[in-house]
């Protein structure tokens, strides 16, 4: 007859150290993947930012060109024609004589 080794309701002290270790890790990964999130937040608003000041400087480079070069004028405008669409946006550029 075999004889079958009791079971030991009591961790041994190296499982209990394995445990703490794997849940400071699981803490730190919680904390990383909080600032990892962060970061993208702040990329994501700084992509934005930047893409609304490149197209209020392109606006305005072609609104200021437009008002001195008239021959430029005719090629912004059939832009404008084709490009915007919604029907309030196209209301708005014609009260500011963009669109006929």
């Amino acid at each position: 007859m075999r004889r079958t080794k009791p079971e030991n309701p009591i961790e041994p002290k190296s499982v209990g150290v394995a445990v703490n270790k794997l849940e400071a890790l699981q803490k730190k990964k919680e904390q990383i993947q909080a600032r990892i999130t962060e970061e993208e937040a702040k990329l994501k608003a700084k992509t934005r930012k930047e893409d609304t000041r490149l197209k209020i400087l392109v606006g305005a480079a072609f609104l200021n060109d437009i008002e001195h070069h008239p021959e430029t004028r005719a090629t912004v405008l059939a832009v404008l024609e084709r490009g915007i669409t919604i029907d309030r946006d196209r209301e708005f550029l014609k009260t500011k004589g963009l669109l006929p």
